[in-house]
C-alpha cells in the first residue's frame, strides 16, 4: 500500500536571534543546542517512525547545500528530495515549490511542514497528534497551537473556539465514529475541555507584554508553533486564493531542477503573511505537553535547561562567587563571574555576548549592525567548515594571515590558484599529498612547501583514517577568501 504521507522540513533560516553561536554558515538548525545531534538531525529522527525517508524533503538554501547533502546521507534521503533556493524569499516560496514537487508526484499526497530548528521533548505525543492531522487534512489545513505558560512576547499567537466531534465531522464531511478513535492528546490545564480539535479565527501578531498577558488569561489563545498538516492539493488551492502570483509560477515546476525558470520572478512573503492571516479554512489542535519551544531567542533556550539551586547554568569553564539565575555559555577560556544576575552570557573565539534575560529578542539587532557594517562577525565562526574539513584562522595581521586547515580523511580542496597571495604550508598532522603545477608530492609532519602566486595547486589529504592538519600563512596585499579560481573541485564549485 502506498504511503501517501510527506514531510517537508524548513532548513533555510539563519537564527539570527542565536548570534554569536548561530551564523550565517553554521545557523541554529545546524547547532547542538539540547542533544549531541543538531536540531535537523533531531526533526529527521522524529518524523522518520511515521514518515518514510523517500517521502522527507528538505527546502534550504545553496548556502548550505554540502552540509545538508552530508547530513542526510546515513538517513538515505535522495538528492532529489532536497530543494536548494538560490537566496532567502521567506517561508511561502519554500513551501510552494516543495508543495508542487509532491503534488507532481503523488495527488493524493498529505504533507507536514516542520521547521527544522523548533525542540520536541515528548516525541510520542507529538506522532500521535502528526497521525491525528494527517487524518484530519483532507479539505483543510490543520495547525499545531500550544497553550501559553507565560506572557511570551517572541511568539505569534493563534485565536481559536474549541469544536465537537459532530461540528468536526460537519466541516470535514467524515462520519463522528471515525474522529472518536483519533487519541487527540490530553486536557490541558487551562480547560477541562477534553475536545481538542479547535477552529482558527485569526492569526495574530507578537504582542506586547500587556496584550500577551491578555492572551494568556484567555484559554482561546494559543502560541503558533509554526507546524502545520493539510493535503498537497488543499496547499495548492490556498495559494491559488491567496497568493494566484506565486501559484501561477509555480505551475512551471515539476522537479528541483525548474526553480531556477521561475526564481528570479518570485517575490519573498511568508507562509504566515500569504496564506494563513487570509485563509478561513485552518483548524488546530491543541498541542499541551509536547515540551515544544521555538527555540527563537537565549532566554527560551534558558527556560527549558536544569539549572543549579541558585538558579543557574554553566555550560563552559566557570568560577562563580555569588551569581544568581546566571547562564553561560562558553568554549575554551575561563570565565568568572562575581554576584552576575539574570545574564546570559554567550563567549566564541571572535565574540562575546552579555545580556539581560529579558532583552534577548534584541539580539538579532546585534546582528543587523553587524551587517550593516559589513563585519564577518554575523557571517562565520573564527573555524569555518568547509565541505572537505575546516579552518582556523589563528592570526590576522597586516599583509598575512595564519590559518589552522583540517581536511577530513579521503578529501581534497580545489585545484585552485591565488592572483594576489602566494602560501606557506607545514604539516603538522597526518599525510599530505601536494599538488603543484603538473607534479605532485607526499609530505609528512614537519614537513613544508611554498606555493607562489598564480601556481595551480591541491592539497589532498589521502588516508582513510586520520584527518590531515597544516598550517597555512597566506602573505600578499589581499587575503580574502574571494581571492580563489578554482579549475577542479569535488563538490561542485568550479567557476562557470
Amino acid at each position: 500500500m502506498a504511503n501517501h504521507n510527506y514531510a517537508i522540513l524548513l532548513a533555510g533560516g539563519q537564527g539570527s536571534r542565536f548570534w554569536p553561536q548561530s551564523r550565517t554558515l553554521e545557523p541554529k538548525q545546524f547547532l547542538s543546542l539540547h542533544k549531541d545531534s543538531s536540531l535537523f538531525v533531531q526533526t529527521i529522527l522524529r518524523v522518520k517512525a511515521l514518515i518514510p525517508a523517500s517521502n522527507i524533503f528538505i527546502a534550504t538554501s545553496e548556502l548550505y547545500r554540502n552540509q545538508i547533502i552530508e547530513l542526510v546521507e546515513p538517513f538515505k534521503i535522495a538528492e532529489d528530495n532536497l530543494i536548494f533556493e538560490p537566496d532567502g524569499k521567506n517561508t511561502a516560496p519554500s513551501i510552494a515549490i516543495t508543495v508542487k514537487i509532491i503534488h507532481s508526484r503523488d495527488p493524493q499526497a498529505r504533507i507536514c511542514i516542520l521547521p527544522c530548528d523548533h525542540l520536541i521533548k515528548n516525541n510520542g505525543l507529538f506522532l500521535n497528534l502528526l497521525s491525528d492531522a494527517l487524518n484530519l487534512c483532507r479539505s483543510n489545513l490543520v495547525i499545531f497551537g500550544i497553550p501559553p505558560t507565560r506572557p511570551a512576547t517572541g511568539y505569534g499567537y493563534i485565536k481559536a473556539k474549541p469544536l465537537s466531534l459532530k461540528d468536526v465531522s460537519l466541516s470535514l464531511s467524515l462520519p463522528n465514529s471515525s474522529l472518536a478513535v483519533f487519541s487527540l492528546g490530553l486536557p490541558t490545564k487551562r480547560s477541562s475541555q477534553s475536545n481538542l480539535i479547535f477552529l482558527v479565527e485569526k492569526f495574530c501578531e507578537k504582542p506586547d507584554l500587556k496584550t500577551a498577558n491578555k492572551f494568556l488569561r484567555n484559554n482561546n489563545y494559543f502560541w503558533n508553533s509554526g507546524i502545520f498538516v493539510g493535503s498537497s492539493a488543499a496547499f495548492l488551492e490556498e495559494f491559488k486564493t491567496s497568493l494566484p502570483g506565486l501559484y501561477k509560477l509555480i505551475q512551471k515546476i515539476n522537479r528541483p531542477e525548474d526553480i531556477k525558470l521561475v526564481w528570479k520572478k518570485i517575490q519573498p512573503v511568508s507562509f504566515d503573511y500569504g496564506i494563513l492571516e487570509k485563509t478561513r479554512n485552518v483548524m488546530m489542535l491543541s498541542a499541551g505537553g509536547l515540551g515544544w519551544s521555538d527555540l527563537g531567542s537565549w532566554q527560551a533556550w534558558d527556560e527549558i535547561l536544569k539549572k543549579d539551586s541558585q538558579g543557574n547554568i554553566f555550560k563552559a569553564d566557570v568560577l562563580n562567587l555569588g551569581s544568581k539565575n546566571l547562564t553561560v555559555v562558553g568554549s575554551q577560556r575561563l570565565i568568572a563571574a562575581i554576584g552576575l544576575e539574570d545574564l546570559i552570557v554567550v563567549d566564541t573565539p571572535d565574540a562575546l555576548l552579555i545580556t539581560r534575560k529579558d532583552k534577548t529578542e534584541d539580539v538579532k539587532k546585534i546582528v543587523d549592525i553587524l551587517k550593516a557594517q559589513k563585519r564577518l562577525e554575523h557571517y562565520e565562526h573564527k573555524t569555518v567548515k568547509r565541505p572537505w574539513g575546516a579552518y582556523t584562522v589563528l592570526e590576522l595581521g597586516d599583509g598575512f594571515k595564519v590559518k589552522l586547515v583540517e581536511v577530513k580523511p579521503k578529501k581534497a580542496l580545489s585545484l585552485q590558484f591565488h592572483k594576489k597571495r602566494s602560501e606557506h604550508w607545514v604539516v603538522v598532522e597526518g599525510v599530505a599529498k601536494i599538488v603543484k603545477g603538473k607534479r605532485s608530492f607526499l609530505f609528512k609532519a614537519n614537513e613544508s612547501t611554498y606555493i607562489p602566486i598564480g601556481c595551480a595547486h591541491r592539497l589532498i589529504n589521502p588516508l582513510k583514517d586520520k584527518t590531515l592538519k597544516i598550517i597555512e600563512v597566506q602573505a600578499g596585499k589581499y587575503l580574502e577568501e574571494n581571492d580563489i579560481v578554482r579549475l577542479k573541485d569535488d563538490f561542485g564549485r568550479t567557476e562557470q
